[in-house]
C-alpha cells in the first residue's frame, strides 16, 4: 500500500522484484494493494512473472484492501 501508484521505481511490480531479490524466493509472501490501480499492477505482475514460476496462491478482499498470498520461486 505504500508504493507509488504511477509507473516508475516506486511501482508495485518495481517494490515486488526489489522485494524478490532482497528476500530470495522458494517461500510465501503476502502482499496487500489497495484497490484500483495497485490491485491492477499486482495482478499484471504475477501474470508477467508466471513464466518465471511466481505463482498466486490466495487473493481476499479486505475492504478497501486486496491481500495476495504469493509463491516466490
Amino acid at each position: 500500500t505504500k508504493a507509488d501508484t504511477r509507473c516508475g521505481a516506486d511501482s508495485p511490480s518495481i517494490r515486488l522484484l526489489r522485494f524478490w531479490l532482497e528476500v530470495g524466493g522458494n517461500k510465501e509472501v503476502k502482499v496487500i494493494a489497495l484497490r484500483g490501480v495497485q490491485e491492477d499492477q499486482v495482478d499484471m505482475w504475477i501474470t508477467a512473472m508466471n513464466e518465471k514460476g511466481v505463482r498466486l496462491v490466495n487473493k481476499a478482499s479486505e475492504k478497501d484492501k486486496v491481500v495476495y498470498t504469493i509463491f516466490l520461486p
